[in-house]
């Protein structure tokens, strides 16, 4: 494998770790946050003639593409020589060169009884990279949406949860649920243990009455105390008079 580095910015790039006759060669591309499949164009000129297709992936920020070995052999050729690869983007309606890559290969004597893999089969394994790739992030997408908003495919999680969460959100903002239900019923305890003391000259029971001291409320029975409206402000009880 022979790395290549773009985290420079730089556009073009260029290596010296090959030699013919090598095979089975991967070059990994860093620098470039490309997308999970990506072409990638070898040719042994800079210009003219036609380029080579091959299929690169993407996985954690490095793109690995396979070097075609008809490139390294270059039909015994018998000096050094520099082989091009273009990274290419494209969609479904443009296409760009983003950077270009120059790999420098030493030309060496050929092997006995050479016999390559063939680049064939390097080609199928890269579209089978791509293809699982493809599935895991599909995957992770069912995964997803399971944990946001539940799938009928995924019975454990039928649950909406992002409708779930953002009901308990709303509750904690609007106080602790049954906060101001335990509020009202410790009035009422209070109110009915202090019935003797709450009565009136007519005998009715005079519900308690609130007044501000010294910036303090406090409660009293008698109802001509002044007259205290409440009012909830997020999970707080505020108060003010009420004339």
């Amino acid at each position: 494998m022979i790395t290549v580095d773009f985290g420079d910015g730089s556009l073009s790039k260029a290596v010296y770790s090959l030699y013919q006759y090598d095979y089975g060669q991967v070059l990994r591309i860093q620098g470039l946050n490309l997308p999970p499949a990506v072409e990638v164009h070898f040719s042994l000129r800079p210009s003219g003639g036609e380029a080579v297709t091959r299929i690169g992936t993407t996985k954690d920020g490095a793109t690995d593409v396979v070097i075609p070995d008809s490139m390294l052999e270059n039909d015994g050729a018998a000096k050094d020589y520099d082989l091009y690869a273009f990274v290419y983007l494209a969609d479904a309606t443009s296409g760009k060169t983003e950077r270009k890559i120059i790999i420098q290969v030493k030309t060496r004597p050929k092997p006995e009884a050479w016999d390559s893999p063939g680049d064939g089969e390097l080609f199928r394994e890269a579209i089978q990279a791509v293809n699982e790739a493809a599935e895991k992030a599909e995957a992770a997408v069912i995964q997803a949406e399971g944990w946001a908003h539940g799938r009928e495919d995924l019975p454990d999680r039928e649950k909406d949860n992002a409708a779930y969460y953002a009901s308990v959100a709303k509750d904690a903002a609007a106080g602790i649920p049954g906060q101001v239900e335990d509020a009202k019923k410790e009035i009422d305890q209070y109110v009915s243990g202090k019935e003797t003391e709450l009565k009136g000259d007519t005998g009715n029971v005079y519900f308690a009455a609130f007044k501000v001291v010294d910036g303090r409320l406090k409660m009293y029975s008698d109802p001509e105390i002044d007259k205290v409206r409440f009012v909830r402000i997020g999970s707080r009880l505020a108060y003010r008079l009420k004339f």
